[in-house]
């Protein structure tokens, strides 16, 4: 009877998150596939992307096999992955130097970057985006500085180089912050007997501060991952016409070229690459997990 009421009290505890995930994740992810493979009616309208006909009636895989024999929506693609590459790499790069220099850092100047790195975290991301097209336009802040210098300048807003800079500078605190939790947890004790025995800083950084910080470093990566590949505000307000990353070529296929069933198969691409790579960071931290518990 006691196992029975605690099974049914803890049936009650995750009930509440479990509605929740049904109703807002997985019940919209089922009704957008069903859509997109067109089993939900839709309007029947058509436009012409170029050579190719996209209908918002076709069944079965078809709106999938003319999206992806697209040129224009295979360069979105192209030009979302690598930018949400590109960004990811600089985001763990620049977090984990600034993550560094703060937990080892010494004197009243790591203070000061603990407190700057973490602005962008109170700036909405349309302000952000406003105030990176103001500082890198070809007439901004940062170009009449170079021209004062009496040197050259070529702005990155309206480009791929703009939409990496801004996502960067706005995912720096959520990567510092992780990266900085997983690295207060390294004793200092057992980087100082490393120290002890000969070890340098980039033999103390490989053998000793990665491994034990891959599981923070894990969720920047994918966070990170999933957060820029799906982002619209940046790439609509600092990236480029075309192509475009596809957040922005998704609305313009919803709202401009009325054309919803082409729009959702390309949310159920973008989703389906999204959770690939939240299966590879499961897979990745539970065997981390395994590889730990061994030790």
């Amino acid at each position: 009877m006691a196992r029975v009421r605690e099974a049914a009290l803890g049936l009650a505890l995750v009930a509440p998150p479990i509605a929740i995930l049904l109703l807002l994740i997985i019940l919209p992810a089922i009704q957008a596939l069903t859509f997109s493979l067109g089993l939900v009616p839709s309007e029947n309208v058509t436009f012409s992307s170029g050579q190719h006909l996209v209908r918002s009636d076709i069944p079965t895989l078809e709106v999938y096999r003319q999206l992806l024999a697209s040129p224009f929506v295979i360069d979105d693609l192209r030009l979302t992955l690598s930018v949400t590459v590109l960004s990811v790499i600089f985001v763990a790069i620049v977090g984990y130097i600034l993550a560094l220099y703060v937990r080892f850092g010494n004197g009243w100047l790591p203070r000061i970057v603990r407190s700057l790195y973490l602005i962008p975290m109170f700036v909405p991301v349309v302000i952000a985006s406003y105030a990176a097209v103001t500082f890198y336009v070809d007439r901004g802040f940062l170009a009449s500085l170079f021209w004062h210098l009496g040197l050259g300048y070529t702005s990155p807003a309206y480009k791929p180089a703009g939409i990496v800079i801004t996502q960067v500078w706005y995912n720096i605190p959520f990567a510092v912050l992780m990266l900085g939790s997983g690295l207060d947890g390294i004793e200092q004790e057992l980087i100082d007997s490393a120290h002890d025995v000969g070890a340098g800083f980039f033999s103390v950084l490989w053998r000793i501060i990665l491994p034990l910080n891959l599981v923070p470093l894990l969720i920047v990566l994918t966070f990170t991952f999933i957060g820029v590949i799906g982002s619209f505000t940046i790439p609509f307000l600092i990236g480029p016409n075309a192509p475009q990353m596809i957040g922005v070529a998704i609305q313009a296929y919803f709202s401009n070229y009325n054309q919803p069933q082409p729009a959702v198969a390309m949310a159920v691409i973008v989703f389906a690459i999204a959770a690939l790579a939240g299966v590879l960071y499961v897979w990745a931290t539970s065997r981390s997990n395994r590889h730990a518990v061994t030790l």
